[in-house]
């Protein structure tokens, strides 16, 4: 069977004598399904025109298959004019029974200087390649990055959430215990003086924060009222003293509430106050646990502006971090470093794309955050104003960048992360986005202190 290179769509305008040229030198060859095109590590020293067929094009990755596009009927592969490549960094395995004709190395190069038209094509290809490439993998940082926030999210709203349902349940169990409770209590004889001076000492406690007790000074207290209550023969001691110590309840507190009230009338009324206590602290806890989800509820449509423009448009670059920072919190947090941050109060609005520069602070402050020593990791996030540019200084005391490697830091695909936790494209996007808006993005490294300077121009021309 023959196969003619004019059904080849990118080849219809390539003169006849060029085609027939190509199409004597060719080698034809059948892969079969399962076959190779080409494995990693292979030399590319053939261009490759796809006849028939279809192949999976995919790498390995920690041990398993990651697929990353295809290679079809009438495409071309392999070796292109000018193309520095050497080995393949993929397989290539076919789908379907494939036909394919191959062009040697040596005969691509007579190719190159005897035929402008079909070389022109072919450059053109590999344009086309190097661009499919680099948007495939800079789609795979931005999922890799979409995964390390989704999985933070996952555990940064787990705890609240989980926090409120244990709260919900303990205030469940503890309305059950109230009715009988409440036969106690409104059998209790007391004037209003006395029972407003309860009341009011009571909502005092409620309302106050005092400061946290030590391990010792909580042990002390413990202690305190564990004996005052043996003294008194009071019951219900263990149910009531861990929280009267919360709340800071002294034995000079009890004798007070005692002294307004009847000898009976002492432990139906501490119970009531403890109960009212046990509520306020539940209601408390839901209430923060709710906060919390709220405030990361917001850094997500904030850091990915949900519902709003991606275009060009003036923002403030501190909601930005500040919501980057929001969502990375889980893994700055769980490994006890510290982040602090210096923000210009008159810091200007600047043009901008939002969701474009929250990857850029992300990506600055996730690096940060695996470059810090294993105890006393410390980032901060500085911005300021110079003349009609604001700045972004992205500060840790890390390991550091070594010299040979600091020119090379955002080269696409370079990374001196171990195999599988860096694919290298994070500070290419990051400087990509920022040229996009007209900035620039610099790095100054020694051991204990790296910075990432980003500079961005106040009033961006869209037009540029």
């Amino acid at each position: 069977m023959t196969y003619e290179l004019t059904d080849f769509p990118q080849l219809k305008n390539v003169p006849k004598e060029q085609l027939g040229w190509l199409q004597e030198n060719l080698e034809v060859e059948e892969i079969p399904i399962g076959g190779y095109l080409f494995e990693k590590g292979d030399p590319i020293d053939n261009l490759m025109l796809i006849f028939e067929g279809d192949f999976e094009l995919y790498i390995q990755q920690n041990n398993s298959k990651k697929a990353f596009g295809r290679i079809r009927k009438y495409d071309v592969s392999g070796l292109l004019p000018y193309s520095r490549a050497k080995t393949a960094g993929g397989f290539a395995v076919a789908i379907k029974p494939a036909v394919i004709g191959k062009l040697q190395r040596d005969k691509l190069q007579v190719l190159i200087g005897k035929f402008y038209e079909l070389t022109e094509v072919l450059v053109h290809e590999m344009n086309n390649r190097i661009r499919n490439i680099t948007q495939i993998e800079v789609q795979n940082e931005k999922l890799i990055a979409l995964g390390k926030l989704s999985a933070g999210l996952a555990h940064e709203l787990n705890n609240p959430a989980s926090a409120m349902v244990r709260s919900a349940s303990l205030l469940q169990q503890h309305l059950k215990g109230l009715p009988e409770d409440f036969k106690k209590v409104i059998k209790i004889k007391a004037d209003d003086g006395a029972i407003d001076a309860v009341n009011n000492f009571m909502y005092e406690k409620l309302s106050e924060k005092p400061s946290d007790l030590s391990m010792m000074e909580k042990n002390d207290l413990e202690d305190d009222l564990y004996d005052w209550f043996t003294n008194c023969s009071l019951t219900d001691k263990y149910d009531l003293v861990p929280l009267l110590v919360e709340y800071q309840f002294n034995t000079d507190d009890l004798l007070y509430v005692k002294s307004l009230l009847r000898e009976e009338d002492f432990n139906p009324v501490l119970k009531w106050i403890v109960q009212n206590m046990t509520t306020h602290k539940t209601v408390t806890d839901i209430k923060e646990a709710s906060s919390r989800i709220e405030t990361l509820v917001t850094s997500v449509k904030t850091y990915s502006y949900m519902d709003q423009s991606l275009d060009f448009q003036m923002l403030d670059i501190h909601v930005g971090i500040q919501s980057t920072l929001n969502v990375l919190d889980h893994k700055i947090s769980k490994k006890g470093h510290q982040i602090t941050t210096q923000f210009d109060e008159n810091l200007p609005k600047i043009n901008g794309l939002p969701g474009e520069l929250n990857q850029v602070w992300t990506n600055l402050i996730d690096n940060a955050i695996d470059a810090l020593p294993t105890k006393g990791g410390q980032i901060s996030v500085t911005t300021k104003t110079v003349g009609s540019f604001v700045y972004v200084y992205v500060k840790d005391n890390g390991h550091g960048i070594a010299e040979e490697h600091l020119n090379r830091i955002f080269e696409p695909f370079f990374t001196t992360k171990a195999i599988g936790k860096g694919t290298g494209l994070g500070l290419d996007l990051a400087l990509k986005i920022i040229k996009q808006h007209n900035g620039q993005l610099k790095a100054t490294s020694k051991p204990g202190e790296t910075i990432f300077e980003v500079c961005l121009p106040i009033n961006h021309n869209t037009e540029d």
